[in-house]
C-alpha cells in the first residue's frame, strides 16, 4: 500500500507523456511509497501507445495506467484513476507539464506537518499569474463562496491532496472540471482543515489547453462552473443544509 497515490488524468497529451515519464520517474526515486496513476481519459491521439511503452519495472515502478475507452469529462478520469489507488492519502495534478510534480512531494510534507493530517486537506495557490487568469479566478471564487457560504480560493489550482475518508464521503461528484469546487466545498462542511502552498504555473510544452487556458476555452468552463454552483446550491436547499 503506498502512503500517498496520485492520479493524473492524460487526454490528448502523447507528446507531453515522454516529458512527464521523466518527471514522474525523477519524484518517484526520491518519494518512497508514492503511487502514481496514469489515466487515460480517453484520448484519440497516441496516449495509449505511450503508456504501452510503460511495461519494465524500472524507471517505471510505482506507476499505475488505467484505460477510460470513452472521455465523459475530466472530472471523470480522476474518479476512474481514485477507484484504483491504493494510498492512505489521495491526490491529483495535471499532465500538461505546467504544474511542477514537485509540488506534490511540497504539498504532502505540508500535510504532514499539520498536527492532524487525517482531518486536513493541501491545494496549491497559484503565484505570479497574467492578470487576466486572477481576475477570472478570483470572480469564479467570489461567486462560488458567496452562493455557496464557504469561503474558497483559487479552486483549480493543483495539486489537491487529502486523506482517503475525505474521498469515502465523496457522494455524487461531477464528471467535469467542477471536481476541484466540489472537493474544496466538501472539505468546507465536513470542518477538514485547507491548507496551501505556493505554486508556480509553467508553459504548455505541447498541445492545447482543455479548462481554461484561453478565452475560447474559459467561457465554457464558466458556464458549466456556475451551472454547477446553482445546481449544487440547490441541492443543499432542498436537504435543508
Amino acid at each position: 500500500m503506498a502512503d500517498l497515490s496520485v492520479i493524473i488524468p492524460c487526454y490528448n497529451e502523447a507528446r507531453n507523456i515522454p516529458f512527464l515519464l521523466g518527471r514522474i520517474s525523477d519524484l518517484i526515486n526520491n518519494f518512497p511509497n508514492l503511487e502514481i496513476i496514469l489515466v487515460n481519459n480517453g484520448s484519440t491521439d497516441n496516449t495509449e501507445e505511450e503508456f504501452n511503452k510503460i511495461k519494465n519495472p524500472k524507471p517505471y515502478n510505482g506507476i499505475k495506467t488505467v484505460l477510460v475507452p470513452v472521455n465523459l469529462g475530466y472530472g471523470w478520469g480522476i474518479l476512474s484513476g481514485l477507484k484504483e489507488a491504493s494510498g492512505d492519502f489521495l491526490g491529483w495534478t495535471h499532465a500538461d507539464l505546467q504544474t511542477d510534480l514537485h509540488d506534490l512531494a511540497a504539498g504532502f510534507k505540508r500535510l504532514m506537518e499539520y498536527h492532524e493530517p487525517e482531518l486536513a486537506i493541501v491545494k496549491g495557490r497559484r503565484k505570479n499569474r497574467p492578470f487576466f487568469d486572477q481576475v477570472f479566478s478570483c470572480g469564479m471564487q467570489i461567486i462560488s463562496s458567496l452562493v455557496l457560504g464557504a469561503a474558497l480560493c483559487d479552486i483549480n489550482a493543483q495539486p489537491k491532496i487529502f486523506p482517503r475518508s475525505l474521498y469515502l464521503q465523496m457522494k455524487n461528484p461531477p464528471h467535469d472540471f467542477s471536481l476541484d469546487l466540489y472537493l474544496l466545498y466538501l472539505a468546507k462542511i465536513k470542518r477538514y482543515k485547507i491548507l496551501e502552498i505556493p505554486v508556480f504555473f509553467g508553459k504548455r510544452r505541447f498541445g492545447e489547453a482543455k479548462g481554461g487556458g484561453s478565452i475560447k476555452t474559459k467561457i465554457p468552463l464558466i458556464k458549466r462552473t456556475f451551472s454547477y454552483i446553482f445546481r449544487l446550491a440547490g441541492e443543499l436547499k432542498n436537504k435543508g443544509v
